[in-house]
């Protein structure tokens, strides 16, 4: 969906170009959908030429990101094409998930037993938007990089609204520079009280073949206990203590090692996370403003990939919240005040070592 001050049309493909960055709104045959493309091309080295692709209407879902030949976001199409876990999607306004898919804020109490998703976990909400269409607009070409923007808006014709009776929009700028791109979201309070949010995003990061020559380390000082449902108890464990060096992520550790699912917190700053690709001399830079403080690790069982997710808040923040003055620190929800905005960016950076 187009936004309607836009220039840019829904069908078929229409691509403008600078001498080292190009744009294109097409469709894509074997997704059946309509993708946003931004490129960069190297003239004097090839395996530098990036290129990113987002579907809008599959949650603005940035399933492509590719330098060179290697594709560092997972995807699998047909997954994509229903709307499933797969690529890099959207989490808002819940990263993750809430407990019993129920919540209280300013006293009143709201449910979200509406909201379906796939497999048998009862907690798990993942957002609102990830399997919503979203609207975009023209992209922008400059000298230094390209960019588009996505956006969906929360109203009464929305889904789950009376889950989340927020009025709003959530607005993604993805904007690639060379071999980096950034990812920057912005909140509008459109409603006349405190709208209450979290902002993640869950990306598949490959890990190709061998898992033993891809290495990952992260900036957190602590990880949280969860319980049988994976929701925090409130409990934070030093990963810097010698009884829970095992969750420790602050030197590179190879992803084979790994068996996680866990939210990390007390993160560095810089908050800089390496996933380090040994054969391919090459490193993918995670990187986020100061507004992220909790990145969870998930490691998959069934396909070669890594998640890196970054939050701007604890799984099931917005239950945290209220509970008491040491919860609410560690939830660390964000609120909108009616009629402002709240933005932050998220970065992912290609570095070569040879």
């Amino acid at each position: 969906m187009t936004d309607e001050h836009s220039q840019v049309p829904s069908t078929g493909d229409q691509s403008v170009s600078s001498s080292r960055y190009t744009a294109e709104v097409g469709q894509d045959p074997a997704l059946q959908t309509t993708t946003l493309s931004l490129s960069s091309t190297d003239q004097s080295n090839s395996s530098r030429n990036t290129l990113v692709c987002i579907a809008p209407e599959f949650g603005s879902n940035l399933f492509r990101f590719r330098v060179g030949e290697h594709d560092l976001i997972y995807t699998d199409q047909q997954l994509l094409k229903k709307r499933d876990y797969t690529g890099n999607f959207v989490l808002w306004p819940f990263p993750n998930r809430v407990r019993d898919k129920r919540y209280t804020y300013q006293g009143q109490m709201y449910s979200l037993e509406d909201v379906q998703r796939p497999g048998n976990d009862a907690a798990l909400v993942h957002g609102l938007v990830f399997d919503r269409p979203w609207h975009y607009t023209q992209p922008v070409i400059g000298q230094d990089a390209v960019s588009v923007t996505t956006y969906i808006d929360i109203n009464t014709e929305s889904p789950y609204y009376t889950g989340y009776p927020f009025d709003s929009r959530l607005s993604l700028t993805y904007t690639l520079s060379g071999t980096e791109l950034t990812v920057t979201y912005q909140v509008h309070n459109k409603s006349t009280r405190a709208l209450p949010f979290g902002f993640a995003l869950h990306p598949y990061f490959s890990t190709f073949a061998d898992k033993h020559d891809v290495f990952v380390s992260i900036p957190a000082q602590a990880v949280m206990e969860a319980d049988d449902e994976m929701l925090p108890t409130g409990r934070i464990f030093d990963v810097r203590k010698v009884m829970y060096a095992t969750y420790d992520l602050r030197e590179p550790t190879p992803i084979a090692c790994l068996k996680l699912d866990h939210v990390y917190t007390r993160l560095n700053q810089p908050a800089l996370s390496i996933l380090d690709y040994k054969k391919l001399a090459m490193q993918l830079h995670i990187s986020a403003t100061d507004d992220f403080t909790h990145l969870v690790i998930f490691t998959p069982e069934q396909v070669p990939s890594l998640c890196i997710e970054y939050q701007t808040c604890s799984t099931d923040a917005i239950n945290l919240h209220h509970q008491s003055t040491a919860l609410r620190e560690i939830a660390h929800l964000l609120e909108v005040q009616p009629g402002e905005t709240y933005s932050g960016a998220i970065s992912y950076s290609v570095v070569f070592t040879a």
